[in-house]
């Protein structure tokens, strides 16, 4: 896929700050926050790594969002850029941040010659990076789209259900298999469904109640909010646990499977068509298509081989925590458990 839009770019690193994914003694850190990169060091970072001068590169304002810290330098591409290309600097930005041997020159120390005393600190699960291009580098995403299960709520709903039910191990095994992409995924929910038959209904209100929101969310969704940027939750989990919660906190559009219920107890059978991977692809073009915006503005995030379709769809995928089926073709990799990331990544300086 060739990207071709204003051919702006913007190269952004983001980590959070409260888990101490970067050593407050690194040197690399700016003088007047001691959980903050240096910006002169990632704009030498992104320069050594695409190629582009630092003449080339505009350091923007550091920020944060929550507890997640970001940096982020940009530039105008002379041409064309391929996604792959996009994808080759990410990846080679990570490798960088997460190596123990980078060294970079810093001409705020003097130094010409980098050493061990100016390594970047952390490791390869402590920093985010993702590069935009065009309008979404400009303005940020028009909407994102996310999973729910183990992406916007912490853990799987169906899991929790199934706690009330006595059936935990056997339907989290299921869920496991289904989310590494070993089980057909509209198989093993229907499994999964039918081992919680004879529930009573009435446990479902428990179950969202203990249904949390992961670390962030609530600062992603208000930043998104406050730029503008709708957001839609689509699952092959339940509206009953997600629907409720996901628009309180801001979320314009759900789509999520049902439970069938009779006589006050669940059947064991979905009602309606189950929402997979498939589902979820369309309703990202479907929601864009709402909105009149190309699917080059939006984003998906998730964490499962369940939100592949979706991530690989949209203009910027990303994996949230992800398994490797999920992790290995998105574009950009949350590794550490704070979605206020997704927002620090994506939303201009």
């Amino acid at each position: 896929m060739t990207i071709s839009v204003s051919g702006l770019l913007r190269f952004t690193c983001a980590w959070d700050g409260s888990r101490g994914g970067v050593s407050p003694s690194a040197p690399l850190l700016s003088s007047d926050s001691p959980a903050l990169l240096s910006p002169s060091v990632w704009a030498r970072l992104v320069s050594r790594v695409t190629g582009f001068g630092l003449h080339e590169l505009q350091v923007d304002p550091p920020g944060k969002v929550g507890d997640v810290w970001r940096c982020s330098v940009s530039a105008m591409a002379p041409h064309e850029v391929e996604h792959a290309a996009r994808n080759r600097w990410t990846r080679d930005l990570e490798a960088e941040l997460g190596s123990g041997d980078t060294t970079i020159d810093d001409t705020t120390t003097g130094e010409g010659t980098p050493t061990s005393s100016n390594r970047l600190a952390g490791g390869a699960s402590g920093f985010a990076v993702a590069v935009t291009v065009g309008e979404m580098a400009r303005l940020g995403p028009a909407l994102v789209v996310m999973d729910a299960d183990s992406t916007l709520f912490a853990g799987e709903g169906i899991d929790l259900v199934a706690a009330q039910a006595g059936v935990q191990q056997q339907v989290a095994a299921i869920t496991a298999a289904a989310m590494r992409g070993e089980l057909d995924f509209a198989a093993s929910l229907r499994a999964r469904m039918g081992a919680l038959a004879g529930l009573s209904v009435d446990v479902l209100e428990a179950v969202r109640e203990e249904y949390a929101f992961s670390p962030g969310a609530s600062q992603m969704i208000a930043a998104f909010r406050r730029n503008g940027t709708r957001l839609g939750v689509v699952s092959g989990g339940f509206v009953e646990l997600v629907e409720e919660k996901a628009r309180a906190a801001g979320v314009d559009y759900v789509l999520a499977n049902r439970f069938e219920v009779a006589g006050g107890v669940l059947t064991g059978r979905p009602l309606g068509e189950i929402v997979t991977a498939d589902s979820k692809e369309q309703a990202l073009a479907d929601w864009a298509g709402q909105l009149g915006v190309p699917v080059e503005r939006c984003v998906a995030m998730g964490d499962g081989a369940n939100d592949l379709k979706m991530v690989t769809r949209a203009g910027l995928g990303i994996a949230f925590c992800a398994k490797p089926a999920l992790a290995d073709v998105a574009d950009a990799r949350l590794p550490f458990p704070n979605l206020a990331a997704a927002a620090a990544l994506l939303l201009p300086a």
